[in-house]
């Protein structure tokens, strides 16, 4: 990749522009050639024909407002086509969002090419979707000095390696986004070219018929077109995301649907049962009508309970064909709306030949959310044997941890973009889950970033310049502090991953499951006394991390502000989980080493209980505030809908300590104040919730 000397903007959280010189342009066009001299701001000027279409006004009128807005400068509106500066060219109407014609590999639609000379600016694009990405690319170039703003000369020809590029967003297993952040979404993917966005539901979405259905806890209907028109305008296709087969729980555990599943309250559909069927092709007809998007993913992935049942208790059932027939069932359905469908291919490892009976119009895509190349050609192969087109779907690993796993979700997505390649894959989606609920989406961002920018190129960035790049160019002149806090969070999951994740697959996997658990238990204890530096060095990390997004937030506005408050309660979370399990050995430790190590409590009552500076109120002041935090920073993100699920975790951890406390007074005051006790400090209080 070339290196070339340059001032990129870009748009991101807040919908406005950046800048920051000797950066590349993200993602990189496919050729681009820097000329000596300049094309001055003052110089440019607009022209909006009365013919042209509604997307390439949208890009025009997007451009200049951006531009003013960071410039400071107005851009002049000309009076005809011919007096304007920015010349541009749109060959073909219509192309706005990506269709599917399984025929053809061709990305003319967004391709472009732009030339800056020192008195013009010529756009060519094969469509309205190249004119917008086109000015993307300007904007990115831009050199604001105020009245001596300017582009650098360039020529540019630029298209994506791949045709699909998308991001799944989880809106089934943790919280729910507020529309206004799902659109905030969409601007800042839109700023690195992604094309699609999959809205993954289970029974997130309220469709008539349903209204007693997750009522308070879904999107309406004028919501979901809402934003689906927002996503359009920017040349984002918002695809209907829906678990037809598996997945279903919310929908099965309530008793008027409980009877469709092949278990007791379970998480499956019976294909068998006609009033599944029934129920599958009225969602189907109302997604169809909300969704306008020539895709719809229909999952089928992980339907363990009828394999489970078809081999321990009704041999009867052939899982595999049930599997096939609900597939063929909805994929014809789907037909009869002109839907191309899209179907998880993971169920492979329990059905080898699986994909020989896939119906002709599913696409596969093939999903591996780890870094092993075995495990995703495991997946692979069954598709590459049909001979069939596929889609690939890595994932950012925030499902198991409260902030992402970096080198681990970099190693993944590059794994699937590297192998898929490869293999010819049409289509790249970065999934992001919130399996956890806990965690906040926020601290993903740059993860979705770095997909869709290493789908477009079709190779990923170094992952150090794009970091320096990623923070500098969303925050300015606070963007190194952002990095470096970013860096040692995800520093600090490591330091938590030596000691927590064991045993702890499908819970989900990963640090967070025992972020709760009784610190006290014999097996948390024992990890403590094996990797004390690991929990010190995570609160390090995590207290370093405060620290610098504490002292970026003076060069930030407020919605940027915002979206740091999400990181720095982030950290806090993970602070909170060190401490916790530290806090607890150390009290333990006190405890035992003055009753029965030394036989004297030399202020050993005064260490652990005093009630405004011993240890325990160390932890429940820590707890008090954070809870107040979180609220806070949850309400900024996501719906009220599952907040108090957490939030609830908060008050019994906050009963832990307060009764340990409680305990320990009336110890304290029941007994001589020489008593010395005859044993450990979990035998005598027994700690628990």
């Amino acid at each position: 990749m070339k290196h070339f000397l340059l001032i990129v903007i870009v748009v991101v959280t807040g919908a406005r522009l950046r800048s920051q010189s000797t950066r590349e342009l993200i993602p990189a066009p496919q050729q681009i050639k820097y000329l000596p001299g300049k094309f001055l701001l003052s110089d440019l000027s607009v022209y909006t024909a009365t013919s042209d279409d509604e997307q390439v006004v949208f890009a025009l009128n997007d451009f200049v407002k951006a531009t003013e807005k960071h410039s400071g400068i107005t851009i002049r509106k000309a009076s005809s086509a011919a007096a304007a500066t920015l010349k541009y060219k749109v060959l073909h109407k219509g192309y706005e969002l990506p269709d599917y014609d399984p025929s053809s590999a061709d990305n003319r639609r967004e391709s472009y090419t732009m030339k800056i000379t020192a008195n013009k600016i010529y756009i060519e694009a094969y469509a309205a979707t190249g004119l917008y990405y086109a000015l993307k690319t300007l904007r990115q170039m831009l050199e604001p000095n105020g009245k001596a703003s300017c582009f650098p000369l360039a020529e540019i020809a630029d298209e994506p390696k791949l045709k699909y590029r998308g991001v799944m967003m989880d809106f089934a297993h943790g919280g729910l986004l507020k529309p206004d952040e799902i659109k905030r979404q969409i601007d800042f993917l839109a700023a690195w070219k992604s094309n699609q966005y999959y809205f993954y539901n289970e029974v997130s979405i309220q469709l008539k018929g349903y209204a007693g259905l997750q009522y308070k806890q879904s999107y309406t209907q004028a919501e979901i077109k809402d934003i689906i028109a927002y996503g359009k305008e920017r040349h984002i296709d918002v695809i209907p995301f829906v678990a037809f087969y598996g997945h279903l729980h919310d929908l099965l555990k309530n008793e008027t649907y409980a009877n469709l599943a092949i278990g007791n309250y379970g998480h499956e559909l019976d294909p068998r049962k006609p009033e599944v069927a029934a129920l599958l092709r009225n969602w189907i007809k109302q997604y169809a009508n909300l969704f306008h998007s020539p895709f719809i993913h229909i999952g089928f992935d992980e339907t363990w309970e009828t394999n489970r049942i078809s081999t321990e208790k009704d041999p009867t059932i052939d899982a595999e064909k049930l599997w096939i027939d609900q597939l063929t069932l909805l994929s014809g359905e789907l037909k009869k709306y002109n839907k191309t469908v899209l179907a998880w291919t993971d169920m492979t490892n329990y059905y080898p030949g699986l994909m020989a009976k896939v119906p002709e119009n599913v696409i596969p895509v093939i999903w591996e959310y780890s870094p092993d190349t075995a495990a995703l050609h495991n997946f692979m192969n069954p598709v590459l044997k049909a001979n069939k087109k596929f889609f690939i779907q890595p994932a950012v690993s925030g499902w198991g941890h409260i902030y992402p796993a970096a080198t681990y979700t970099y190693n993944n997505i590059d794994l699937c973009l590297e192998e898929g390649l490869k293999k010819n894959t049409i289509g790249f989606i970065t999934s992001v889950w919130t399996d956890a609920v806990e965690p906040f989406v926020r601290p993903s961002w740059s993860f979705m970033a770095y997909g869709c920018i290493s789908a477009w190129q079709g190779a990923s960035p170094d992952r150090k310049t794009f970091e320096q790049n990623f923070y500098r160019l969303l925050f300015d002149t606070a963007g190194a502090k952002v990095q470096q806090a970013c860096t040692n969070l995800a520093a600090a999951i490591e330091d938590l991953k030596k000691c927590f994740g064991r045993n702890t697959g499908n819970m989900p996997g990963g640090t967070i499951i025992e972020s709760w658990s009784n610190p006290f238990q014999p097996y948390y204890m024992n990890i403590v006394q094996s990797n004390p530096d690991a929990l010190k060095q995570a609160r390090i990390k995590c207290e370093e991390a405060e620290y610098l997004l504490v002292q970026s937030m003076p060069e930030l506005n407020a919605a940027d502000k915002d979206f740091i408050e999400s990181l720095r309660v982030t950290a806090r979370l993970m602070h909170y989980e060190a401490t916790r399990f530290l806090w607890a050995n150390v009290i333990s430790k006190r405890w035992d080493e003055a009753m029965l190590g030394n036989k004297k409590n030399n202020f050993v009552f005064y260490d652990i209980g005093y009630i405004c500076h011993g240890l325990i109120q160390d932890v429940m002041d820590e707890l008090g505030t954070l809870k107040d935090d979180y609220s806070a920073a949850w309400l900024s993100e996501y719906m009220p809908y599952r907040k108090n699920t957490i939030l609830g975790r908060f008050d019994v951890e906050y009963g832990l300590w307060q009764k340990l406390l409680l305990k320990l007074i009336d110890f304290r005051i029941q007994h001589p104040e020489d008593y010395i006790a005859p044993q450990s400090f979990t035998d005598t209080f027994k700690p628990d919730f």
